[in-house]
């Protein structure tokens, strides 16, 4: 079985940060999928990162993840690390190891010395998309009454956003506000978030 087609999928979710999916092709059929993680306005890079990766693998075996992973830092990234080729490398790992899982009919994690839990906990994340704290509470309300024990959310605006005096986000013509007035009442309100936030997964 021999690799045969790297292809990446970029996704626009709705927010300010993208999805990036890889899904490596092999000549028999079978398929692996894997996610790199992003950031804003670096989703490209990370996305030329896995097609130059791609290249490496096609006509190699699945099997031979740590050769990759290791030719990709030492080889392609000349041992010189940096978000995007972590990233890019991390995506297409993934995707190996989904291969390798569904072509010995194993779980992943049989090969990888087997399980450790029977359960591990979860946190929601991408649930809170205003910063006025009672928006923010009756959101985790809505998430805590799903299941879930655990939330994260963050308060910092995106790159290129600022904060207004009123603590929503604005765009930077509009912005005013020295830069330490800004980041004052971003984490103001970050706080108030916070408290309101645990004051409803309390109540639920």
């Amino acid at each position: 079985m021999k690799i045969e087609r790297v292809r990446t999928f970029l996704v626009d979710p709705g927010s300010h940060k993208h999805w990036l999916f890889v899904k490596v092709e092999t000549d028999n059929g079978l398929h692996g999928w894997g996610e790199c993680y992003t950031q804003p306005d670096r989703e490209r890079a990370i996305e030329t990162h896995v097609a130059s990766l791609g290249r490496y693998l096609v006509g190699r075996s699945p099997f031979d993840i740590k050769h990759f992973t290791y030719t990709a830092y030492t080889d392609f990234g000349g041992k010189r690390g940096s978000m995007e080729l972590y990233c890019a490398i991390s995506g297409l790992e993934q995707a190996l190891w989904d291969i390798a899982g569904k072509a010995t009919g194993q779980p992943v994690y049989n090969l990888l010395g087997g399980a450790f839990r029977t359960k591990l906990r979860v946190y929601a994340n991408g649930w809170a998309g205003d910063r006025e704290p009672d928006i923010v509470a009756e959101s985790a309300r809505a998430v805590v009454a799903r299941g879930f024990t655990a939330l994260k959310f963050d308060p910092s605006p995106a790159p290129g956003a600022r904060t207004s005096s009123a603590g929503t986000r604005t765009s930077p013509s509009r912005a005013s506000a020295p830069c330490a007035t800004r980041w004052d009442r971003t984490w103001r309100s970050w706080l108030r978030c916070t408290a309101a936030s645990a004051r409803s997964m309390r109540s639920a």
